[in-house]
């Protein structure tokens, strides 16, 4: 049965034994909740045309969706939008372009390789602005939200530390998990950032911070955890590592609900599944590994979870 049949059946039960003439429309009403049939969650493929991986990195909430796709020219970004890929490619790039963050405005946030390091980007109206940490010998922009903050991480010249940063309106700001020796930032939402920190014990765990609080992610039984994605209701999306030797090999997926219930996620038939990012609606977006190795993107709709 599904949540809304386990809730409708106790309830029609007492109400009938309270009182036995119900009006005849309220009975059809509450039996309807008992008869209709739960919608199930959905998994669909994301795959750029003529191209051999794919990786779905950000949805926002009109159903776009940014990533990075590697074809015989290279890796690129891209956008899909209503159906059509577009391509993003820094104009400065001398190596693969990677888009990772998306707004409901379709402001794009992502990095390249250039001549010399990694640099992160703003891609708002067509137009590239960069994104850079002073004091940054590499940067990685990760997350935007709607009032066009960017979170990422960078490490800085002086110390050798990857640090986490925010850019807002007044500049930029470092995000370090306390204690960490590594701090990444990774996705943006109201309040909430999410990412991943790393310890003495070189285990790495995702965090939340939320109005100046953080709080550590572990998912049970893992020797590596990272967040990933984040919505305006606070849904937490990531993956995780079970391979000691490879605690940043994140091949299984996590949702963690507002209401702190953890759930895995696995694209059906799939050897490794990792969720990169969350809308309002709920939906799902991510990276799976084929059982002939083979790399794709995915969505996930929910259904009625």
């Amino acid at each position: 049965m599904s949540r809304l049949q386990i809730l409708a059946v106790p309830v029609l039960t007492s109400m009938l034994g309270a009182r036995r003439c119900l009006p005849a429309g309220l009975v059809l009403a509450l039996l309807s909740l008992d008869t209709v049939a739960a919608r199930a969650e959905t998994y669909e493929g994301i795959d750029c045309p003529d191209s051999f991986a794919t990786e779905a990195r950000s949805i926002n909430d009109r159903g776009d969706i940014v990533g990075i796709c590697e074809d015989a020219n290279g890796a690129h970004g891209f956008l899909l939008r209503r159906g059509v890929f577009t391509l993003i490619d820094h104009p400065d790039a001398a190596g693969p372009t990677a888009a990772f963050g998306i707004n409901n405005r379709g402001d794009v946030a992502g990095r390249y390789v250039g001549e010399d390091t990694l640099h992160g980007y703003l891609l708002r109206r067509g137009s590239f602005t960069s994104v850079e940490p002073p004091d940054s010998q590499f940067t990685v922009a990760r997350g935007i939200d709607d009032a066009g903050r960017i979170v990422g991480f960078y490490v800085n010249s002086n110390d050798q530390v990857v640090h986490g940063f925010l850019r807002d309106a007044r500049g930029y700001r470092d995000i370090d998990f306390p204690g960490a020796d590594g701090t990444g930032a990774f996705g943006i939402s109201v309040t909430r950032i999410v990412g991943g920190h790393g310890q003495e014990n070189n285990f790495f765990h995702g965090f939340v911070l939320n109005n100046g609080v953080y709080t550590s992610i572990d998912v049970p039984g893992a020797v590596g955890t990272r967040a990933f994605g984040v919505n305006v209701q606070g849904d937490v999306v990531g993956g995780w590592s079970t391979d000691p030797v490879c605690i940043d090999c994140f091949t299984h997926a996590f949702l963690l609900t507002r209401r702190g219930v953890l759930q895995e996620l696995a694209f059906p038939g799939a050897l490794e599944t990792v969720a990169n990012g969350i809308n309002a609606l709920g939906q799902v977006v991510g990276s799976y590994v084929a059982e002939d190795g083979s790399l794709h993107g995915f969505l996930r709709d929910g259904g009625d979870d």
